[in-house]
């Protein structure tokens, strides 16, 4: 569960801040569902209201570990399908977060993957899919 801290409105998208109230992590996700998406988007989100969110991790899979990699350990029930897309659940430290599976190297036996992210994006809010996953 996140509470909505701030929103940056932009014209056609936003940065929403949001605050997990179980472990107090901040994160800012960005949130381009209004140019997908005139009617299926996240602009019910109000500041100081609660949601639950699934938050994407945006960037690329590394093959050898160095300072601006992370350490993404997987869920027990790892590969799971939002939308019309595959995406591996994942861990950094206790944050929950997704990563789409597309085009990922990976063993059944991998505990973790390396991945280099450089932005965090809203992939659903309360049920609510991102339009870029639904069509």
């Amino acid at each position: 569960m996140f509470e909505v801290t701030a929103i940056d409105e932009r014209i056609m998208d936003r940065d929403v801040y949001l605050r997990n109230v179980v472990t107090g992590k901040k994160e800012e996700c960005f949130d381009n569902s209004i140019g997908y998406s005139d009617d299926n988007n996240f602009l019910f989100m109000e500041i100081g209201s609660k949601y639950e969110c699934k938050i994407l991790l945006i960037g690329d899979q590394k093959k050898e570990e160095n300072d601006e990699t992370y350490k993404l350990f997987f869920a027990e029930d790892r590969l799971t399908k939002i939308g019309n897309y595959k995406f591996l659940k994942v861990y950094l430290d206790k944050e929950e977060y997704y990563i789409l599976a597309d085009k990922l190297f990976l063993s059944d036996e991998d505990e973790y993957i390396l991945f280099d992210f450089f932005r965090k994006d809203l992939l659903e809010v309360d049920g609510h899919i991102s339009p870029m996953f639904v069509n």
